[in-house]
């Protein structure tokens, strides 16, 4: 294919300053492999770094939720070829630190991320490695493929506590990872889901999901009407996906004696807990679980490649997600919007 060798991407060149401009197209070399991007979506993760601005490390492109077409392949690389959809999973590691020895290669203790590290997929173009692929089949388009990473990071949060069939689980915060988790919860064997959030549009989309038991915290006491719900137990299971102060402090009331709590949402802010909060955690002999990315190991089944599968399969719903499609060159007034909450969004893509 031929390419004029420059490229539309989204600069970010200060806190609450990102433009579409045009720039060189990467130069590959002979292990690496030219993607054009098809569709690339925004992370909560974009847009805390769009408003605090740039990172010390020397990149200017965000972005890391992506799929496109492979259209150009360096010499030395023979797993895959021109043509071939894929999904990038945007975490490089080292291969050589423990946490790689043991296949656990998000948590690389030298690992690079696109978008946050190096110049991300919110670009007409991005060079990977082909260690960095998975190929898609033909009828999961790139929209869905573009959900791939927010799945696997639901599916592995999930895989870190463990569920057993029958478990109530409560989601406190319905955006993306949110209601994948309560997606998978569900295939998983959950007896009950409660999905929990302040914007009616959110639980909407989980009712849409095959959720029942939702929840509009700005309406009502969730811990309250949760300890009901359960007469007095609590859940087997809290996965806080939302990262404020407040569901940071409910999904610790709400677990039951010897329940476990799943961290998923990025903290923005310090969080300070009441005293009875705290006495909960210890009487209850409660267990909290971090979730900072997903897992890649190979065998068995990595989080990817088991949402790549419930996706191909129509088991895991990824298109009752996307509320917002826009062109790369709209890329200032979207991100203005979001940071602003001028518009309600749930997941927000850019598509080619």
């Amino acid at each position: 294919m031929k390419l004029t060798r420059m490229m539309k991407a989204g600069i970010l060149h200060k806190a609450g300053n990102i433009r579409c401009e045009s720039i060189p197209v990467p130069e590959i070399n002979s292990g690496e492999v030219l993607v054009a991007i098809k569709a690339v979506g925004i992370c909560g993760s974009d847009v805390l770094r769009f408003s605090r601005g740039v990172s010390p490390y020397n990149f200017r492109v965000l972005g890391h939720e992506c799929a496109g077409e492979v259209i150009e392949v360096g010499r030395n690389v023979t797993s895959v070829k021109v043509k071939d959809r894929v999904a990038i999973m945007p975490v490089i590691s080292c291969g050589k630190c423990d946490f790689c020895r043991s296949g656990e290669y998000s948590l690389c203790d030298n690992f690079i991320r696109m978008g946050t590290r190096i110049d991300g997929c919110f670009a007409e173009y991005v060079k990977v490695s082909p260690e960095n692929f998975l190929k898609l089949p033909d009828n999961v388009d790139y929209e869905s493929a573009s959900i791939l990473e927010p799945s696997a990071i639901a599916l592995h949060s999930i895989k870190r506590a463990g569920i057993l069939p029958g478990d109530v689980v409560a989601v406190l915060g319905c955006g993306p990872i949110g209601l994948l988790i309560a997606q998978w919860v569900k295939i998983l064997g959950a007896r009950r889901v409660f999905a929990i959030d302040v914007a009616e549009e959110k639980l909407e989309i989980a009712r849409k999901m095959g959720m029942t038991d939702c929840i509009n915290a700005k309406n009502e006491d969730a811990v309250e009407l949760v300890m009901r719900e359960t007469r007095s137990r609590g859940v087997d299971l809290v996965f806080d996906s939302a990262g404020s102060k407040i569901t940071f402090e409910q999904s610790m009331r709400m677990a039951r004696k010897l329940g476990k709590v799943v961290i998923v949402g990025l903290v923005e802010e310090d969080v300070t807990l009441p005293r009875e909060t705290v006495l909960a955690i210890l009487r209850h002999e409660l267990t909290i679980y971090g979730v900072y990315d997903t897992d890649t190991k190979p065998i068995p089944l990595n989080s990817w490649q088991t949402s790549l599968y419930f996706i191909e399969a129509h088991r895991l719903d990824v298109k009752s997600l996307i509320t917002h499609r826009f062109k790369i060159e709209d890329i200032a007034t979207v991100f203005k919007k979001i940071a602003g909450q001028r518009e309600k969004f749930n997941k927000v893509i850019f598509v080619f």
